[in-house]
């Protein structure tokens, strides 16, 4: 009888399906796993097993059902999901640590240190600290890394070295810091970076440049794959089609809107004149800075009343104007946004102005100078502050799940920073300045409306074979005024990576869309305002994830 129990045992669970050796993990277990991810030192041995992480992390994903998840949950499989994708995608398809020289200068915590004066304490200089410890090691395996990149690709790490060489021989010497007992520490760490910096830059001469034969471009699906993947933007607004379409729209209307513009600001109603007399009015570099600075002060007036409707600024948040640190002098050729360091629970931001460096011609330095006319420096300082360092600020209240701190996306800062600039005029902000003045600033507000557009068709254009580098950078200064020196940075900073080009455009067009839905939603109880710190709040995110965060879709 027993036997017989045996075998009847036997052949039931024979016959029953197989149960699971185990369980799937858990979202936070899978997002521990992510974070632990680390390529401190760049070499291919990391490369190799960061990209085995990523996909394990996929694997696991897909043991788990998302339709099985509550809400919160399941948005948080799908970010990670997709964070996982495009890391691994970067290493084993794009392979950009083979092909972008740019990524090897770890000096960004070293550079940190500059940015408010006297306020790096022990804690920062000793991250500093680490990092120049590790350089040297980082430069000997770009060296075995890189392969053939684009030529403007290492031509742009060559004027980066120089910076970098300018950030350890000159400046870090002279910064000011919250504890000078390590200052020596912090000194003595340069002596091997900057050696090994030099190593580096006699490589990128010698062995590198002569084999960066690459076309500075990307295949349109490496391109869509952000858009779609990392950005989960639907095919109408991901795709390189779809997006070259908005674009051109775009751009042929607001050609219409400029040349508009022009007649009521100079009789000869000649766009290239009135851009160019615009530019002309920049004052000399002495003066920059405390024009910016007015800026930034008018427009934080403006918003404590006329625009309080709009964005509140947090407390605890310390903004103005500053420098560029030297890391970012290369990427913002004029200027740009910077975080600063918390110290006592105060966040800070800046609006940051890039010097005239001696290393610059006359011929540049007046052409460079023009970028600071009066109406670019206006729209340009409360798209930095106001945009991505007011965003920041409210990010911190972002709810602490540990996949939405991991899995960041560029489109929220950027297209909240370019929505911002019509909604202002839209809510009167002009009305504050006087009329031919107002009317200038709303010409450069649409000149860098257009910068945004020529980045979508420039970018896209030459990934499909239709633009070639030069025309790219023609296209700037045929289309918005820019000054050549400028707009050859600017082409060859995005050429560098196939992220997605459409931020700000299609980042306005998902966040408008998303206004009106909240809008609606909310009825009587919706406010521009709660719905602009709804937004923020959320952090970093994908937008399509935001929108499914706030209206429960």
């Amino acid at each position: 009888m027993r036997d017989m129990i045996a075998v009847l045992l036997f052949v039931f669970l024979a016959a029953s399906p197989a149960m699971p050796t185990d369980t799937p993990p858990t979202l936070d277990e899978l997002a521990a796993r992510a974070a632990a991810i680390r390529i401190e030192f760049h070499s291919a041995e990391e490369y190799a097993a960061a990209a085995d992480a990523w996909r394990s992390i996929e694997d696991d994903l897909a043991r788990i059902d998302p339709a099985e998840l509550g809400h919160a949950d399941a948005i948080d499989h799908r970010l990670l999901d997709d964070h996982a994708r495009i890391r691994r995608l970067e290493i084993e398809e794009f392979r950009l640590h083979e092909v972008v020289p740019l990524r090897y200068f770890a000096l960004w915590q070293t550079d940190g240190l500059l940015l408010r004066p006297c306020s790096a304490g022990g804690a920062a200089i000793g991250r500093a600290i680490d990092e120049l410890e590790r350089l040297p090691t980082i430069l000997a395996n770009a060296e075995t890394n890189l392969t053939r990149p684009a030529r403007v690709w290492t031509e742009n790490a060559l004027y980066t070295a120089w910076y970098a060489d300018k950030l350890l021989s000159e400046e870090l010497p002279a910064a000011c810091l919250g504890d000078p007992s390590r200052r020596d520490e912090l000194l003595a760490a340069t002596i091997p970076a900057r050696q090994a910096l030099d190593r580096f830059v006699v490589f990128l001469e010698e062995d590198l440049l002569p084999r960066s034969d690459r076309a500075p471009t990307w295949p349109p699906e490496a391109i869509e794959h952000y858009q779609l993947i990392q950005e989960q933007l639907p095919t109408e607004l991901g795709t390189v089609d779809n997006m070259l379409r908005i674009a051109s729209e775009e751009e042929v209307r607001l050609m219409e809107e400029m040349h508009a513009l022009a007649k009521r600001i100079h009789p000869s109603g000649d766009l290239s004149i009135v851009w160019e007399n615009m530019k002309n009015e920049a004052p000399p570099w002495s003066e920059v800075m405390p024009m910016a600075q007015w800026y930034v002060d008018h427009t934080a007036r403006w918003l404590e009343h006329e625009g309080q409707h709009l964005i509140g600024i947090p407390e605890r948040f310390d903004y103005g104007v500053a420098i560029t640190t030297p890391m970012g002098r290369r990427i913002l050729s004029f200027g740009g946004a910077t975080y600063g360091p918390t110290i006592a629970d105060r966040i800070s931001g800046y609006y940051v102005l890039t010097p005239l460096e001696e290393r610059l011609t006359e011929a540049e330095k007046a052409s460079r100078i023009k970028a600071y006319n009066p109406y670019w420096t206006h729209v340009i300082s409360y798209h930095e502050w106001v945009g991505h360092n007011v965003q920041r600020a409210w990010a911190q209240q972002a709810p602490d799940r540990p996949i939405r701190r991991l899995a960041r996306s560029a489109y929220l800062s950027q297209s909240w920073s370019f929505y911002l600039e019509r909604l202002f005029e839209e809510h009167g902000y002009f009305d504050s300045l006087p009329h031919l003045e107002a009317l200038k600033t709303r010409m450069a507000r649409l000149q860098m409306r257009m910068w945004r557009v020529q980045r979508i068709l420039t970018k896209l254009r030459m990934a499909k074979g239709e633009m070639t580098f030069d025309q790219a950078v023609q296209a700037y200064v045929d289309k918005i005024g820019m000054e050549p020196t400028n707009a050859y940075i600017e082409v060859q900073r995005d050429s560098q990576t196939p992220a997605s080009p459409g931020r700000e455009i299609i980042g306005e067009m998902v966040v408008e869309s998303m206004r009106d839905a909240y809008l609606r939603r909310f009825g009587e109880h919706g406010t521009l305002r709660g719905f602009h710190e709804d937004l923020l709040r959320q952090g970093e995110l994908p937008l399509p994830a935001i929108q499914r965060i706030l209206l429960g879709d």
